[in-house]
């Protein structure tokens, strides 16, 4: 059989997110300036070098056991697969669930097993959640699994009618600005608020309800074109988060570097890469040699539509 490529794209979180695994709203994006990609090739049996990778290929066999798949033609089409990625890591930028996501799309055309993409997100949550037992929320898995712009309620993140296709448009005038320097995985980042949610903390509890109200309210300031309200909702959606979660020095000057010059910020996931939304598309250049300036990395996200 001849070899198969697949990719992943990185996806950066507009409003809502960390409240994806507290049943919140989300908008997120994926972009196209940087990729996982995972090749399979032909093997006597799985040959799989990474844990993500492993954790793809548990529960894609498991969900092809339950669609009826015998379990012997999976082992009469074996493959190895090898990843490759030019996602910056640990950046809050999901370069590991793109890593689950491009394996589980080769192991899908691999063996003829097609994996819609709400099926996709869930399988991919599970290799992560379930099998490595790293905390994370349906959010990034969704907006890679469907691609482009999507707003995502997590009450029922993987029934019909969840995930919503938005114009790419739609979007303001973007710029991600990111730390190259070391940083925790977004699990460790999540545990200890999460342990609070469980134990019923009121504090965590309260800032999580207010994600739903502005992400809802973000969505019509989207289809207005209303940018002004959006950038507010922005810094808003940072100032909840940083209620409940240690902020690296590096991470919040980031968000100082913006905010001084009238962009709204806030992370694009966990913490390490930040999404900047200028008033105005022409500030982009002056920002970029800010940050760059300080030592971070910029990029203009590329953003498109479903592949």
């Amino acid at each position: 059989m001849a070899p198969v490529k697949t990719r992943a794209l990185p996806r950066a979180g507009l409003l809502g997110n960390p409240s994806d695994l507290y049943g919140g709203r989300g908008i997120a994006f994926t972009f196209a300036d940087c990729a996982a990609v995972v090749e399979a090739t032909p093997a006597a049996a799985p040959d799989l070098p990474h844990d993500l990778l492993r954790a793809a290929h548990t529960v894609f066999a498991a969900h092809a056991a339950a669609a009826g798949v015998p379990e012997g033609r999976l082992a009469a089409r074996s493959c190895a697969l090898r990843f490759q990625t030019d996602i910056p890591r640990q950046v809050g930028l999901a370069g590991s669930s793109a890593i689950v996501i491009a394996a589980l799309r080769a192991l899908a055309l691999w063996h003829d097993l097609p994996l819609p993409p709400l099926v996709l997100a869930e399988l991919a949550l599970r290799a992560e959640v379930d099998v490595l037992g790293i905390r994370g929320g349906p959010m990034d898995r969704l907006a890679q699994a469907f691609e482009g712009v999507l707003a995502m309620d997590f009450a029922a993140p993987f029934a019909e009618g969840s995930t919503e296709r938005l114009d790419p448009a739609l979007l303001p005038p973007l710029l991600i600005a990111y730390d190259h320097e070391p940083k925790s995985s977004s699990g460790q980042v999540h545990n200890p608020v999460f342990e609070r949610w469980q134990k019923g903390d009121p504090e965590v509890h309260a800032v999580v309800r207010e994600y739903r109200p502005l992400v809802e309210e973000g969505l019509r300031a989207l289809h207005a074109g209303d940018h002004a309200t959006l950038r507010r909702l922005v810094n808003r959606n940072f100032d909840l988060r940083a209620r409940l979660f240690a902020i690296r020095p590096r991470d919040r000057r980031m968000i100082e570097i913006g905010r001084e010059r009238g962009a709204a910020t806030k992370f694009c996931g966990s913490g390490g890469a930040i999404l900047v939304v200028p008033a105005r598309a022409e500030a982009i250049p002056e920002l970029r040699a800010v940050y760059q300036g300080e030592g971070f990395a910029t990029l203009v996200p590329t953003v498109t539509g479903p592949a």
